[in-house]
């Protein structure tokens, strides 16, 4: 039986990919344009739309599908999900965020995405796991990369806000051990994960500069600075939700779980291993 993975090109999509076939897993990796996919040598491929309305247009895309990666997406993936069930899925794997319960973020508009998502999929009847991984690592290459590669400070409004960074490699292989056909051990309404330690921002900027062997001034800037400084990419108001998260996290460890090793067997990388991995990005 075949796994289908949505977003294939994504961060956490594109690395469930390579480890499924590292394990020999039929794999069909999907995107709403192709043109933009890249997959290892003999991984299967298909258009796919999440969002779409027509269900024959699912029927390539489902064909001896047996559990589905899923990512959410703005607007409603119930059309896709109906046709899920309706092909036999038995399991999906629903790759969602902390924002979709947190009392800072819950109202916010990545809250209502994901919790929206979520209903969808608890609507459609079928069997799933949702995955809600605390701040990726990679967040850090998105935020902080340009002023770290420019030598320049890296500017925070709530420099003291805490987090648990968590390597994006290790959402991967919760997410395949949750995936493949025979494994269901692990499958349950959710699984929160998490890094090893929670830690304040600028902790986290001085761990890449740990890595780096060069210290990495971080400079506390308002948050009227921080929205004014909004990059054109990032939506005003999701700015905003962050910023009310960072907020209430001023001073308060974040909660850690043991998710990660409990699945696969070994511990959660420290934020440290993933910016050793990724020192050329900095």
């Amino acid at each position: 039986m075949t796994v289908l993975v949505t977003g294939a090109r994504g961060n956490i999509g594109s690395r469930v990919v390579t480890r499924l076939q590292a394990v020999g897993q039929q794999i069909r990796a999907t995107a709403r344009d192709l043109a933009t996919l890249s997959v290892p040598e003999g991984v299967e491929t298909a258009r796919l739309d999440l969002t779409g309305e027509d269900p024959t247009a699912f029927t390539e895309a489902l064909k001896d599908v047996d559990t589905v990666f899923l990512y959410a997406t703005r607007a409603s993936a119930a059309p896709f999900l109906k046709a899920a069930h309706a092909a036999g899925v038995r399991h999906v794997v629903f790759l969602s965020s902390p924002a979709s319960y947190e009392a800072a973020e819950f109202r916010g508009p990545i809250g209502r995405i994901h919790r929206a998502a979520e209903q969808d999929l608890a609507a459609s009847g079928l069997d799933h796991t949702i995955l809600y991984p605390s701040w990726l690592a990679t967040n850090a290459r998105r935020d902080w990369g340009a002023a770290i590669r420019a030598r320049q400070p890296v500017e925070l409004p709530y420099p003291a806000a805490q987090c648990v960074p968590i390597h994006p490699d290790d959402v991967a292989e919760v997410a395949v051990d949750l995936l493949l056909p025979d494994n269901a051990t692990h499958r349950g309404r959710m699984q929160v994960l998490t890094g090893p330690a929670s830690m304040r921002l600028d902790e986290a900027v001085a761990a890449i500069g740990a890595e780096l062997g060069r210290p990495i001034p971080v400079r506390e800037i308002s948050r009227e600075a921080a929205l004014a400084r909004r990059e054109p990419w990032m939506a005003a108001e999701i700015l905003e939700s962050l910023l009310d998260s960072a907020a209430a996290a001023v001073g308060r460890p974040a909660p850690i779980t043991n998710t990660v090793e409990r699945i696969t067997g070994r511990p959660a990388r420290p934020l440290r291993t993933w910016a050793a991995e990724n020192r050329a990005d900095f």
